[in-house]
């Protein structure tokens, strides 16, 4: 999948002449494509693509982690301090790239779906096809709905000379548009994939997705069903050590990815992980390259609330908080390994005294300007293990100590070097959940959907109020759409 990827990055980068003899696979037109299964192959391919642009999976970490307890901005920028002190506001850039590339992905699905659908092929094949890209809608409303609550819900191709101005549509009606295209990916698509294929969805990503998206909805009874389903499966496992799921040699496409976005490097801008160059320290000559700018840090201590700060979280023997911080003294022997490794400096090197370790690889083969061969995951088992284990803790009122739920919660918190314990509530579940996942894009959804975002915030001198739980509709999108209204408050 990698390779193919590349390959459909290639196509932008060629000479000019080449380049205007070929039109973008993200720009579908009758007369070029959908005339063999090989054109659908190419048009799927090209709505992976879109995860690897930088607005897309590259930069999510503005949204989804920056506003959080985990994060804080590093600087000033203009961009996402905003966001990070929620002064942001409906001209904000990050906010409508967001939108635009999600909706991007939708458009190229949605044409997908309807050339498949006239073409002459078996409802088996047609299925299969409609399912990996009704997968990729699904996601990217999902992102959607969480971020900006109701969102057009737009369902086909666009068509010069139709109305092609969406009110928005209902946070329900969204979800419940995301959970059919959800179950429609989960009965088509293939249990696994092998050789170019792999990375590509499967039923199991569609499983997992759907377990996340019902447990947002609060149908826990949903939830556990598709979690179990993933977990009965017999396809994944968690890595034996965690820090293996960040190491250049073992991270990418390993035994716990349900799903992640596909890098490949050092090829044309675009096909490599950016992810490195906004989380190295500044000034730490890590990458040696241009970049290492320390955009995002974990968050330093407010002055009357010590003991809430991401690596203040990490407690006793946790394994995980050397494979995601950077902490006084901690030497990595992988970062730069012909140059004897790194060693984080006592002082440390950005306003909290920490950095990000996850996602930070050094300099070295492949990797080059904003740009590593390294996978985003998107979806871990471990996830899943811990959705089954919230759901059925859920279903029981809040609290348990049912076998089947701390058997899955169990297993993420051992491989971790911790304890096993023998009863779960919402505040161990939601702070396993932060150590696990912290700086992977899911801190700001978790503290959303615990119903205690604010609360959470205030302890970090952060000061949101209640509409800034949704973010502002961008000003663009209601400029070109007459039909759209803002959320409350902005």
């Amino acid at each position: 999948m990698k390779q193919i990827l590349l390959l459909v990055a290639l196509l932008f980068s060629a000479g000019c002449s080449d380049f205007l003899k070929k039109e973008p696979l993200d720009q579908l037109t009758e007369a070029s494509f959908f005339q063999t299964e090989a054109d659908v192959q190419r048009a799927i391919i090209g709505c992976y693509s879109v995860m690897q642009d930088i607005e897309y999976s590259g930069k999510d970490w503005m949204i989804t982690e920056i506003p959080s307890d985990n994060s804080q901005a590093g600087g000033l920028d203009p961009d996402f301090t905003p966001i990070d002190n929620f002064t942001v506001t409906p001209d904000n850039l990050p906010i409508g790239n967001y939108w635009a590339v999600r909706y991007r992905q939708i458009t190229l699905s949605n044409s997908i779906i309807e050339k498949t659908e006239v073409m002459d092929l078996t409802q088996a094949q047609k299925n299969v096809f409609q399912a990996e890209v009704r997968f990729l809608r699904a996601i990217a409303y999902f992102d959607l709905v969480r971020v900006y609550g109701g969102v057009p819900l737009i369902t086909k191709a666009p068509v010069y000379g139709d109305d092609l101005l969406y009110p928005r549509s209902k946070v329900n009606e969204v979800y419940a548009m995301i959970v059919a295209d959800l179950e429609f990916a989960a009965e088509h698509l293939p249990l696994r994939r092998s050789g170019s294929e792999v990375g590509r969805a499967t039923q199991g990503a569609a499983n997992g997705y759907l377990a996340k998206v019902s447990l947002t909805n609060r149908d826990f009874l949903k939830a556990r069903d598709a979690a179990k389903r993933v977990i009965d499966s017999g396809v994944y496992d968690l890595m034996p050590e965690y820090g293996d799921l960040f190491e250049l040699a073992t991270c990418d496409n390993n035994i716990e990815s349900l799903f992640e976005v596909q890098f490949a490097g050092c090829g044309p801008f675009g096909t490599g992980n950016p992810r490195q160059a906004f989380f190295a320290p500044w000034g730490s000559g890590i990458t040696k390259d241009r970049d290492g700018w320390g955009s995002q840090i974990p968050t330093a201590p407010a002055t009357n609330n010590p003991g809430t700060t991401i690596v203040d979280a990490y407690k006793g023997a946790d394994k995980r908080k050397y494979h995601t911080v950077m902490t006084a003294g901690q030497s990595y022997p992988t970062i730069n390994a012909n140059d004897g490794g790194f060693v984080y400096p006592a002082a440390g090197l950005s306003a909290a005294a920490v950095n990000i370790k996850k996602f930070v690889v050094g300099a070295g083969a492949n990797i080059c300007f904003m740009s590593t061969p390294q996978n985003f995951p998107l979806m871990r088992y471990a996830d899943v293990l811990l959705t089954y284990a919230e759901a059925i803790m859920e279903i029981e009122g809040g609290v348990s100590s049912n076998a089947a739920a701390l058997a899955a919660f169990n297993r993420v918190r051992t491989r971790a070097g911790m304890e096993a314990l023998t009863t779960i509530d919402k505040e161990i579940m939601l702070n396993e959940r932060r150590l696990e996942f912290a700086f992977e894009g899911h801190r700001w959804f978790d503290i959303i959907r615990s119903g205690k975002a604010i609360e959470i915030l205030l302890l970090h001198g952060k000061n949101p109020q209640n509409h800034h739980l949704l973010f502002p509709i961008p000003v663009g999108e209601i400029q070109i759409n007459s039909k759209l209204e803002q959320n409350p408050g902005y």
